[in-house]
């Protein structure tokens, strides 16, 4: 703690004997600070509370300070020693606060008095994540009282502010593990804490740029088709078609949009298919661009099972898809690209619950991007019955037990032949795993792990995974068995085979190595595991 700080401290001793509205000082040579607290509209604030701290204050614990109150016309002083303060005042009206602070130097050689007025406004938070090491850095406000320990997760909040920019600092100044960052209120901080024996960084922050509707445009579709990467290259959607021998050729499909938020409709003493809905376009025989003409909620009243050779776009649009999920059954050569799948029908944690995305019985080359998965009870996309060829990238999984099944039990179904490749997804807030994986080949490169409970990803039944440059906020980011013996000993007969490289923990692990015959001739373009990387997938996954 430096000099100053120490002064401060007991200056702030000395302000603990106050009348109805003065603060008074100790034995020090003291000058006078005269406020006026007013709202926006410039009335008076009668009965703010009000407190006074050295400007280079850090909050020691989550004890706040004493306050002190305005009078009825909105006034307020404090006698104090010279030096530099940060006033904060704040003020509740019918349920609504508003917050507002001051920045004072006082040169006692120059003046024996300061009057001011503070003007209160609308209060925000500084929101932040940090991607975990050893210790969990406290997050506090120079100058204010705020003190803010992230959770287990990495997740902090630090509310009640005032609207402007304040320094912010994170983890004990005297030591070379922390760091000062500049933010403005209603900010989102990215906080890389992973490495305790260097600096801790702030990472910038970029917003993803929204994407435009393509308008039937071909070359859009044409342009989409270039991001592929992995298992799924060779995949065509609606400019393709795939044959009974699983053969992919080049075809111009028609273009189908999406007029309606309506599935079924009542004709009648029947129910058919609305016309211009999600469903009649999906089932269409042929290679169909499926587009949607305006934002809306598509509730699937039945499971949907689309057909072959489809690119289901959502592109400049805010579509989200509920109700009991789209199902594929050898139907092959489709793209999923920025759809949100949140709000299931059957929300009980049993076998009955729907998937948002079912990829199987012998389903191959499917695209799922930009997509976010979100609110399902079990699993929220699964990949199974021998479906190959798939990728899954720039997704997000979130609230649900697990984001992601690939390959049934064992005694069930042995999926050996399954292929999957998943990069730059995001997963949050899961009970148990972000992807389990059984037989079948896995590629995992450059996703976030950000909140999962049990572990990242769980590499079971024979599986071949090779999990590299993935950044792990998690306890247990690889877990290489699927069940345990009495003893906790791990059972054998469940084991995977992963092989990591260049990865990042953030809150535990290491790498599993360990040889396999995975061979993967596909080459794709790894990012460098970092927190750069965590904040770009946090930031640029999902619709957008």
């Amino acid at each position: 703690m430096n000099k100053f700080l120490l002064l401060g401290v007991s200056a702030l001793s000395l302000l603990v004997s106050c009348s109805e509205n003065k603060v008074a000082g100790g034995t020090e040579a003291e000058s006078t600070i005269a406020l006026l607290i007013q709202h926006a509209d410039g009335s008076p604030a009668s009965l703010s509370r009000v407190r006074i701290l050295p400007n280079d204050y850090l909050a020691e614990s989550d004890v706040e300070s004493s306050w002190n109150e305005t009078d009825e016309s909105g006034r307020v002083s404090f006698d104090v020693p010279e030096g530099r303060y940060a006033i904060e005042a704040r003020n509740v009206n019918k349920s609504q606060a508003s917050g507002g602070v001051l920045y004072v130097s006082l040169d006692a050689a120059k003046t024996d008095s300061i009057a001011d007025t503070l003007k209160l406004g609308e209060l925000s938070s500084i929101e932040g994540y940090v991607v975990l090491g050893d210790n969990s850095p406290v997050v506090r406000v120079v100058g204010l009282d705020r003190y803010v320990v992230p959770d287990s997760a990495g997740h902090f909040v630090v509310d009640s502010l005032p609207q402007g920019s304040f320094d912010v600092q994170i983890g004990e100044p005297s030591k070379t593990y922390s760091a000062k960052v500049r933010a403005s209120a209603g900010e989102t901080l990215f906080v890389d804490a992973s490495d305790t024996a260097g600096n801790i960084k702030i990472v910038d922050s970029k917003q993803s740029v929204a994407t435009e509707f393509p308008d039937s445009d071909w070359s859009s579709h044409d342009a989409l088709l270039k991001e592929i990467q992995g298992y799924a290259e060779g995949t065509l959607g609606a400019a393709g078609a795939a044959d009974r021998s699983g053969k992919i050729s080049e075809a111009q499909g028609e273009i189908c949009v999406v007029t309606t938020t309506k599935d079924y409709i009542e004709e009648g003493d029947s129910i058919v298919v609305a016309s211009g809905s999600l469903r009649e376009c999906a089932e269409k025989e042929g290679s169909v661009w499926i587009l949607f003409k305006k934002d809306g909620t598509y509730k699937l009243q039945a499971p949907l099972r689309i057909k072959s050779n489809k690119t289901v776009d959502g592109r400049g649009r805010k579509v989200r898809i509920t109700g009991l999920g789209i199902l594929t059954n050898e139907s092959s050569n489709l793209i999923f690209e920025n759809l949100t799948f949140t709000a299931p029908s059957i929300t009980a944690q049993d076998t009955t619950s729907r998937r948002a995305l079912s990829i199987h019985n012998m389903t191959h080359h499917v695209w799922v991007d930009h997509c976010l998965f979100e609110e399902y009870p079990l699993i929220e996309l699964d990949i199974k019955r021998s479906s190959h060829h798939v990728t899954v990238s720039w997704s997000r999984f979130e609230n649900a037990q697990s984001g992601i099944l690939f390959g049934l039990e064992p005694d069930i179904y042995v999926d050996s032949l399954q292929t999957f490749t998943l990069h730059h997804n995001y997963f949050a807030n899961l009970e148990l795993r972000g992807v389990l994986a059984r037989h079948g080949k896995i590629v995992a490169y450059n996703n976030f792990f950000f909140d999962v409970k049990m572990a990242g990803i769980e590499c079971s039944d024979s599986a071949l995974c090779a999990i590299s440059g993935n950044v792990f906020n998690v306890e247990t980011p690889v877990a290489d068995y699927r069940l345990e013996n009495e003893d906790g000993s791990p059972d054998m007969a469940t084991k995977g085979f992963a092989y990591m490289s260049g990865n990042v923990f953030g809150r535990g692990g290491e790498e599993i190595v360990q040889k396999t015959d995975f061979e993967y001739d596909s080459v794709v373009k790894l990012d460098s595991a970092d927190a750069e990387l965590a904040v770009r997938v946090r930031n640029e996954s999902g619709p957008r």
